[in-house]
């Protein structure tokens, strides 16, 4: 029990930022999964960024993580490869104690069993693939930038959407009276929510790709900044609409503490849309976040949302 408040609290706050925020105000009985949920997508987006490892064996890894929570083979020879390959590049110091303490993230999965169990195993599975198929595209084979809206609205729903279905799973599981909305329903606003929320972070991250080599916008050139602007003006105008769902996902919700951590994190997504807007390539450079005056300002509309 104490390991797990540890990783609950002391590594899960190193890594989390503001969500950490977030999994404070959830209702109790929805804040164990969610935890876990995150400190697992979190150590598998960690072993997919982690570029000074060859893109095969990220790739690989990847295909085990899902596996490796049930086969305790396989789990032991993920750790001990991503102990002696992934460990020493991580500049974040949370991120590696984060993967330092990756086998006790599993054995913490392997305490929750039941529906959690079931959930989660979903969840990351959806997020694997889709870092693995980012994985596949970029770094593998060399495409510059992903091909369709279609393609990039997979990939956010892959891994971020695919969140807003579990969000929904964990709440109903926890309080059979979660929403006033069908099940459906949820589900489908759920996974417009965070396909919004992850379009915001490429929006934010486009010069960081771009030197990266690789454009989540479909577009013609992705060599050309302009046209790479013109694009992301489209599509921050996309994000809005599906953070909208948000709203009326969180408004649909009965507990009060499920819809302030619901709605919080819509409020930031469309502050940092509101600075993208005014942004040029240099601003994007330089780092768009929104102030800690200003998220405080939504935690407290966020309190009043009705």
């Amino acid at each position: 029990m104490q390991e797990q408040i540890d990783l609950g609290k002391g590594v899960l706050k190193g890594v989390s930022r503001s969500f950490y925020l977030t999994i404070r105000l959830l209702p109790r009985l929805m804040r164990e999964p969610i935890s876990l949920g995150y400190l697992l997508a979190r150590a598998s987006d960690t072993i997919a960024d982690t570029e000074q490892v060859p893109a095969e064996l990220r790739e690989f890894c990847l295909g085990k993580f899902k596996p490796a929570l049930t086969d305790k083979a396989i789990r032991a020879e993920l750790v001990e490869l991503i102990s002696t390959s992934f460990v020493e590049y991580q500049t974040n110091e949370k991120e590696q104690l984060l993967l330092e303490r990756l086998d006790d993230v599993f054995h913490w999965y392997d305490s929750v069993r039941g529906w959690a169990w079931d959930a989660i195993a979903v969840v990351l599975d959806h997020i694997c693939r889709g870092q693995m198929n980012d994985i596949r595209h970029f770094a593998i084979n060399h495409h510059p930038h992903l091909e369709s809206a279609k393609d990039l609205e997979t990939y956010c729903f892959q891994v971020a959407g695919s969140v807003g279905e579990f969000w929904s799973e964990v709440g109903y599981q926890s309080n059979h009276r979660f929403s006033r909305l069908e099940r459906s329903e949820l589900d489908e606003m759920g996974g417009d929510y965070g396909i919004g929320l992850q379009l915001v972070n490429i929006l934010r991250d486009l010069p960081e790709d771009f030197h990266n080599g690789r454009c989540y916008l479909p577009v013609a050139n992705a060599e050309n900044k302009e046209e790479i602007m013109l694009a992301a003006a489209e599509w921050r105008a996309k994000a809005r609409e599906y953070v909208e769902s948000g709203f009326t996902y969180a408004r649909s919700l009965r507990q009060k503490r499920a819809k302030v951590a619901t709605v919080l994190p819509a409020m930031i997504a469309l502050e940092t849309l509101d600075l993208l807007d005014k942004a040029d390539w240099d601003d994007l450079e330089s780092g768009v976040k929104v102030t800690r005056k200003t998220v405080k300002s939504c935690l407290w509309r966020a309190i009043f949302f009705k």
